[in-house]
Formats: C-alpha cells, sequence, structure tokens
C-alpha cells in the first residue's frame, strides 16, 4: 500500500503534493518506548525511495485502540489537504490514481458554472489467486474507490462509527450517510471516472482479498459482525431521520424511510436466525459482546418498524421486500422455526429478552437437519407426518 502511494505518478507538468497518514492501531506492535511498528516508513531512509519534496509520509499513533472506521477519521483529519482517499494497509493505488483525481478537480474548477465537488467515484478492481475478477462500480460500500472532500463530510456531519462498533462493518454506515447527503445536496455535485460496466477501464484502487484477513481464517467470522453491522443500521437509521428533519425531506421520504426501516428489519431477522443456527449447530462459542450488540439492536430495529411504520405497510410491499433481502443480500440463513416475520413483529419474543447464558442453554434445544432446518418447526413436523402418512399407504 505504502508504495503504492510513493510511486504515484507525478509529471513535471503537473505537480501536486501528497501526504500520507498512516494511522497506527497496532499497539501490540510497539516498542518499550512506545515506538510505532511503522516507523520505518517516516525515517530518513526510507526517505531514499520517493519524491519527500512532493510527497510527505506521518504517522499518527491510537494511544488505545480505535479501530477501523474511527481510525479511518482520525487519518482525514490528520491530512494537510481538502481532497482525501482511503485506502487499506492491505489494497493499492492505481498508479495515477492521484494525478486522474487531481486532472477533474481542476477541470471542473475552470468551468464558468462550477460547482464544488463532493467526492469523485472511481473504479475498484478486485480479483485473487483463483481467477476471480470484479470491476465495482457505482454505488458501494468501497471506500478505496472514491477521492473526498472534506468540506462536504463537515457540512452534512458525516462521520465514520466510533469505538467498539468501529471494529467491524465501518465502511457501510458511512458511505450510506454520504451518499444520503449527496442526493440531497444542490450546492455540491459528483464526479464520476467515464466508464462503463463491463468495458475496460482504468481504475482508482486495487483489492487483493487478504487471504490471512480475519474474514477468510475465521468460520464465524459473520456471526462476530453481525451486531456490529446491526449497530450500523441504527445509526444509518439515526442519520436519515435526523437530516430529514433539519433538511425538511420528512414528507417527501416519507416513503423511502418506511421501505428502509422494513428492509433493516428483515435483515436483522435473518442475522439473529443465523446466529443462534451457529451457536446450536456448531462449534462457535460466541463472546458476550457479540451477543448482547446483536440482541440489543435488533430489537431496537424491531421495535422501530413496529411503532413507526408497521401498521401502514402493506401486504405485497412485505413480501417483496421479504424476497429481495432473502435472494438479493448477503444473508445467510433465512429458514426461520420462529414462525412467520409476521409473527416475530407481531408477537412478543423472549429471545431478544435472554442473556447470555440463557440464549446459549436455549440453543442447545435446537437441532437442525442436514439442509438446516431445526427439526421441531411447525413447517418440518408437517412435512415429517405427511411423509410418514403417505409411506404408511
Amino acid at each position: 500500500m505504502v508504495f503504492s502511494v510513493i510511486h504515484q505518478y507525478i509529471s513535471k507538468a503537473n505537480p501536486f503534493n501528497i501526504h500520507l497518514v498512516l494511522v497506527d492501531d497496532y499497539l501490540e506492535g510497539r516498542d518499550k518506548n512506545n515506538e510505532s511498528y511503522y516507523k520505518y516508513y517516516t525515517s530518513g531512509k526510507f526517505k531514499e525511495f520517493y519524491d519527500s519534496e512532493h510527497i510527505k509520509i506521518s504517522i499518527v499513533k491510537n494511544e488505545e485502540h480505535k479501530y477501523q472506521g474511527e481510525s479511518r477519521e482520525i487519518g482525514w483529519k490528520a491530512g494537510d489537504y481538502k481532497y482525501f482517499l482511503l485506502i487499506d494497509c492491505d489494497d493499492m493505488l492505481a498508479p495515477n490514481a492521484c494525478d486522474r483525481f487531481l486532472n477533474i478537480i481542476n477541470q471542473e474548477n475552470q468551468k464558468e458554472d462550477s460547482k464544488p465537488i463532493s467526492c469523485i467515484q472511481g473504479l475498484v478492481y478486485s480479483f485473487d489467486t483463483n481467477g476471480y475478477e470484479h470491476n465495482i462500480v457505482g454505488h458501494s460500500i468501497w471506500v478505496q474507490s472514491r477521492c473526498y472532500n472534506r468540506n462536504f463530510l463537515e457540512k452534512y456531519d458525516i462521520h465514520c462509527p466510533t469505538g467498539i462498533n468501529s471494529k467491524q462493518g465501518e465502511d457501510y454506515p458511512f458511505m450510506r450517510k454520504l451518499d444520503y447527503a449527496i442526493e440531497h445536496d444542490k450546492e455540491y455535485q459528483v464526479v464520476r471516472f467515464n466508464y462503463e460496466q463491463g468495458q475496460d477501464c482504468q481504475c482508482s484502487a486495487y483489492w487483493f482479498p487478504n487471504e490471512n484477513s480475519l474474514s477468510r481464517q475465521d468460520p464465524h467470522y459473520s456471526q462476530h459482525l453481525s451486531g456490529w453491522t446491526m449497530a450500523s443500521s441504527n445509526s444509518i437509521l439515526d442519520y436519515f431521520e435526523e437530516f430529514n428533519k433539519k433538511y425538511g425531506f420528512e414528507d417527501s421520504e416519507d416513503e423511502f424511510m418506511k421501505h428502509e426501516f422494513l428492509n433493516m428489519a428483515i435483515y436483522s431477522f435473518y442475522n439473529l436466525l443465523d446466529f443462534l443456527k451457529e451457536v446450536a449447530s456448531t462449534n462457535y462459542n460466541p463472546k458476550e459482546e457479540d451477543w448482547y450488540a446483536l440482541r440489543d439492536n435488533v430489537a431496537r430495529l424491531r421495535s422501530r418498524l413496529k411503532s413507526k411504520y408497521w401498521e401502514e405497510i402493506v401486504y405485497s410491499d412485505i413480501e417483496d421486500m421479504l424476497y429481495q433481502v432473502k435472494h438479493f443480500s448477503d444473508a445467510h440463513f433465512t429458514e426461520s422455526w420462529l414462525g412467520t416475520f409476521y409473527d416475530y413483529i407481531n408477537k412478543e419474543t423472549n429471545i431478544l429478552k435472554m442473556n447470555y447464558e440463557e440464549m446459549k442453554k436455549y440453543c442447545k434445544t435446537l437441532e437442525f437437519d442436514s439442509v438446516g432446518h431445526e427439526i421441531h418447526a411447525s413447517y418440518v413436523q408437517a412435512w415429517s407426518k405427511r411423509h410418514n402418512r403417505e409411506s404408511e399407504e
């Protein structure tokens, strides 16, 4: 990652400056003097590798864990310039990414009717050693693909999650809030790289899956993640509601908000099922904080939908959203033994009141067959009854 930044193309005809801020959250890698594991990158010896006249490297050391999301914000606030990029330590910038972003900024600034730029959308090229290749364009949670304007983020109070909610799934709420502000702003403009999906295009960043990352080493990673993802869902809804109220969009966005509440409540329902199934049918022994983060945020999403919109959502919209979340999201398990989603909303559920030990005890009563159905579920028992009757006949 560092070399992909220091080797950015900077021409003599169009020189520009880069400030690379390395945010060190690796407290365990510090020496006894609290020196950063990454201090080599600010050494005089390392400056021999790059144009130190135009490129500056600095390190910000977190004195306590801030995790990924909050560390991103610490980094961009420590930067010298109005426009910034975000890049993970295991990703790379394309060789001419900064030059291309800067050219767009300069071109737009020269226009008579120019508006300031909120962000520039590039493209991420992802690939792996198994032949997987994908160009990621348009709206996405991929923070690496864009160039951001610090002033726009400050205007609309857009932040990354903080504390432990910053630990995993940190990009999702940041990008949802950013895109929502962009869609409702008339003073700024979004600029996109000229590309057609599926056609050759120069990307702005590369993502190569890190085979040693937590998400690939831990088979239960998505269960660890689920509580923090649900926390992100609540923070997104909080932001949308506050934004609509502040800028007068409550009426015009009411229908959109209704479907957002529904979507997130359904998704949280499926995540709850997946978590309980994993505890019941595998060796997954969750941390207490994982359960409470999931339980409390799922309960809040359910309560928000039920108290605000549930009575006015029509049946067809619910069924359509159930289908969409089941088939077009990353929900891992969608076969409910708790009854239907309607039962889940309309009836009290003891699961969302269980403490950690009660949850684990409950999971011991569950039993799943080879295709993932909980054998005590009413629909499974009905199938078994019919199957046995047909066999007897």
